[in-house]
């Protein structure tokens, strides 16, 4: 089986070798439309990306009321921190409140010269558990902590989580639209880049058919010669995304590659593509 295996390997890479033409184009073909993919892909990663960090940093602001003591204030810390919902509690002396807000007013800052006290509260940066980061969920929190004794004001920007909310679900929703048309796109021209390869080699095909050949002898070349070009194929298109991407990041410097296993996969997809577009391709001419 070994032998055989090795054998049918040998058969393909000594036909591509033959027809380095027509390898050549189809494998400059396949890189092309695969780019095309892959800079759909790696758009969406980011997009994902920032989403995510967005999505991490949402935070609930509770604001203590004037005068509470530090038995008080640890009571609630203690109370905050016990809800199933919540995942971290930081405290912000109202101290640490105006020093952060001297340093967001840079030189501006001299305007707090003219206060007489401080007037902002103590205050807890309420940290929600990832299951729980959503405008139902921080909504529900939100109430239970402003029904706590000592609390004054809860906020977790319900306008900017309303239309968060809203943009997120819209960027799926074009993302799946688009996705769904580039993939189906990339798919068909690469199908009918294989096709040109097996259209070439039709005689061929014929004439082991009349000697006996089975389907699954005549098969196994043509899908290693689809894997080993979408493989070939898909590492251009990476190489080409990574010279985009160096480019691009003058204008986008948070912009980010694709990690290891991301192309790991991606090369896998790609390898699959090129078997199945070799497969299908041959199913008409199987039949004579």
């Amino acid at each position: 089986m070994i032998r055989k295996g090795a054998y049918l390997a040998q058969e393909a890479f000594r036909t591509l070798l033959r027809h380095k033409g027509v390898t050549v184009t189809s494998v400059v073909i396949m890189s092309l439309s695969l780019l095309m993919l892959a800079v759909f892909l790696l758009a969406t990663d980011n997009l994902l990306r920032l989403v995510g960090e967005a999505h991490r940093d949402l935070k609930i602001y509770v604001y203590l009321e004037d005068g509470i003591a530090q038995s008080g204030i640890e009571s609630l810390h203690r109370q905050i921190l016990a809800m199933d919902e919540t995942d971290a509690v930081v405290f912000v002396s109202k101290a640490q409140a105006l020093e952060d807000f001297r340093r967001q007013l840079g030189e501006d800052s001299s305007l707090l010269e003219a206060l007489d006290a401080n007037p902002l509260p103590h205050a807890f940066w309420v940290q929600p558990k990832t299951a729980h980061k959503n405008r139902q969920s921080i909504a529900y929190v939100a109430g239970k902590i402003l029904q706590l004794d000592g609390v004054s004001e809860v906020r977790y920007g319900k306008e900017f989580l309303d239309k968060f909310t809203a943009i997120v679900k819209g960027i799926y929703y074009v993302d799946a639209v688009v996705g769904l048309i580039v993939i189906l796109s990339a798919v068909f021209i690469i199908s009918n880049a294989v096709r040109l390869t097996v259209i070439g080699r039709r005689r061929t095909i014929e004439i082991m058919k009349l000697v006996g050949a089975t389907n699954r002898f005549i098969t196994a070349p043509f899908i290693i010669e689809g894997a080993f070009q979408g493989g070939v194929a898909a590492a251009v298109s990476l190489l080409l995304l990574l010279g985009i991407t160096f480019l691009s990041r003058r204008y986008l410097p948070d912009l980010a590659y694709f990690s290891a296993e991301k192309a790991t996969i991606y090369t896998a997809v790609c390898v699959a593509i090129g078997s199945i577009g070799s497969f299908t391709a041959l199913r008409r001419y199987l039949r004579v």
